[in-house]
């Protein structure tokens, strides 16, 4: 029997999640894995939850959650050789779907006898471990915005209702980007909005960076430098399309970096997403790379 611990967010996905992780326990079971479950209560937990426990020995950790409680567990098993196990229960997860995971806990379940892993790259940022992205301007004031309410009754929909509405008033700040390419030359950009990600996927299955390899120690920056409001309409409407045409849009560049640092020059401070959660305000500084994680995954998973 392998034993682990199963980290949960009672109220991922805005609903009690109490009775179906004990559902999934069981099953697991069933199949040869002993879960104890453990809930959160607050933002953080998940990494206080993994830390008090690894000397305990477990063979694997499972999270239930969104991207954040992902991460929080991620960050106590840097360079630690027990994997974590992501059973997908936020609104949008995208790590689990980087990892082909599945979108439900119930699908992703069925990989914890997996003895496949794949290593992911943790970046820190802002206080935290990043292992999606960090955005600085148009897409963390949308996430700063939202209403928790229409977060919790509707998902993803409020997400697109609080964007709209925040791409109606968008001032299209100047932000500074300096930093390290990935040849280690500095490099100095000015933009509007900025992007860095570590996984391909961007809010759900939308393709931001389709050279963006999580397992490297480096960032795709996708840096957006138009002012125009029709160019960001644009460039979010080409997003789904998963070809990367977004990239093709006016005032959008892309390349490689290993780190950087992003300040703004509005004469007040911005917002900044990491992950798809709010963490606070401009400056911000993300790298160089931290140390790596080991993911479960489906056997027969590519890299």
């Amino acid at each position: 029997m392998r034993r682990g611990l199963l980290v949960y967010n009672p109220a991922a996905g805005g609903r009690d999640r109490t009775a179906q992780m004990a559902a999934l326990a069981d099953g697991a079971r069933s199949r040869g894995v002993v879960l104890s479950l453990l809930a959160t209560e607050r933002p953080g937990h998940a990494t206080q939850l993994v830390s008090d426990r690894l000397a305990d020995g477990p063979d694997l950790v499972a999270v239930a959650g969104g991207d954040g409680t992902i991460a929080e567990a991620a960050s106590a098993l840097v360079g630690s050789d027990v994997p974590l196990a992501i059973l997908p229960a936020g609104t949008t997860n995208v790590v689990a779907r980087e990892l082909g995971l599945g979108k439900s806990p119930e699908e992703a379940a069925q990989f914890l006898t997996s003895t496949q892993t794949r290593t992911l790259t943790t970046w820190p940022t802002a206080g935290r471990t990043s292992l999606i992205c960090t955005g600085v301007g148009f897409d963390a004031r949308v996430m700063a915005n939202v209403n928790p309410t229409l977060k919790r009754l509707f998902g993803r929909v409020g997400f697109s209702l609080t964007a709209t509405w925040e791409w109606c008033r968008y001032e299209f700040p100047t932000i500074e980007v300096t930093g390290l390419r990935a040849d280690g030359a500095p490099f100095t950009r000015r933009a509007t909005f900025v992007v860095a990600a570590n996984t391909s996927k961007y809010a759900g299955d939308a393709i931001l960076s389709p050279f963006a390899d999580p397992g490297d120690d480096l960032l795709d920056l996708v840096l957006f430098t138009s002012e125009r409001r029709i160019d960001l309409l644009q460039f979010y409407r080409l997003l789904p399309g998963g070809k990367a045409r977004q990239l093709d849009v006016r005032g959008v560049e892309r390349f490689p970096v290993k780190s950087f640092t992003a300040r703004s020059l509005a004469g007040y401070e911005l917002e900044v997403q990491v992950d798809g959660e709010g963490a606070g305000r401009t400056p911000v500084t993300v790298g160089p790379a931290g140390g790596r994680v080991r993911f479960l995954v489906p056997p027969g998973s590519a890299r």
